[in-house]
């Protein structure tokens, strides 16, 4: 798995902050006012299928192009995504230079759970801090007891993704969470916050979902769609060891029909 130099990331971070503490409307980053401050071109239209956007220099400046064909709209949240991870290309200065150089050429952008290149998670990092600082966020789900409410609340209120909102979650966010990503009852990805108890999974990305959870159900019987806040064993998706906690593990699901996906939150009280 592509790591994120430490270093890197402390310079997103610096940087992202002093964009967001200065464009922003509510909690709400103004991406459309960076791109008004830093004089760059926006272009929107129709690419197809080919990518949901792009940074290109064309002496004497930088083009971001979105491909509006694939939902990447500047006021959608796919497209507020889209349109982040391309202002990180062209603030992480090596990426900037590079293009402008022509040590790095000119690539599309496609949004996924993981990306293999380098440059192309450093994006996503920047995207994910510049969309949801950390302040902000943690000032706004603080003081609550956590539920999938509380990551549809994040979506809405910073205008992202409900996947967006739970990988950042997971990194940054109020409560310790595991969220794993599945389709066709097959694992595909998963994220985990950094202070959530080191479990063995009974599950591994590619395989198939423990039987006894409550998305695991869902695959096997249809009619089982549970949407709430469920109370489930901690065997149901891990190998119990000793130290483990006592405490109640709760999962709730969100499922989306159109894209055929299932997001399983698991957290402790």
């Amino acid at each position: 798995m592509v790591e994120i130099n430490p270093k890197t990331k402390q310079l997103i971070d610096k940087h992202t902050k002093s964009l967001t503490e200065e464009f922003h409307e509510g909690n709400a980053t103004d991406l459309l006012k960076i791109i008004e401050d830093e004089e760059l071109n926006l272009h929107i239209d129709d690419y197809e299928d080919h990518f949901d956007g792009m940074l290109i220099w064309d002496q004497p400046q930088f083009h971001i192009h979105l491909n509006e064909t694939k939902g990447n709209l500047p006021t959608t949240k796919k497209g507020r995504f889209t349109l982040a991870h391309e202002l990180g290309h062209y603030f992480i200065e090596p990426h900037r230079q590079g293009l402008k150089r022509g040590l790095i050429s000119p690539h599309p952008s496609t949004l996924s759970l993981v990306h293999s290149e380098r440059i192309e998670k450093e994006a996503d990092k920047f995207a994910a801090s510049i969309l949801m600082p950390r302040k902000r966020l943690r000032d706004f789900t603080g003081g609550r007891e956590f539920s999938l409410e509380i990551i549809e609340q994040v979506s809405d209120e910073f205008q992202v993704s409900l996947t967006s909102a739970v990988i950042r979650f997971a990194e940054i966010g109020t409560h310790e969470i595991l969220a794993v990503f599945s389709s066709e009852n097959k694992v595909n990805w998963f994220c985990r916050s950094d202070d959530f108890p080191y479990l063995k999974f009974k599950f591994e990305v590619g395989g198939k979902l423990p039987p006894t959870t409550v998305a695991g159900e869902f695959y096997r019987k249809p009619d089982s769609k549970y949407t709430g806040v469920e109370p489930v064993d901690i065997e149901d998706w891990f190998y119990l060891r000793e130290g483990a906690p006592e405490y109640q593990m709760y999962e709730q699901c969100f499922y989306s029909d159109l894209y055929g996906f299932t997001i399983s939150l698991i957290w402790f009280k």
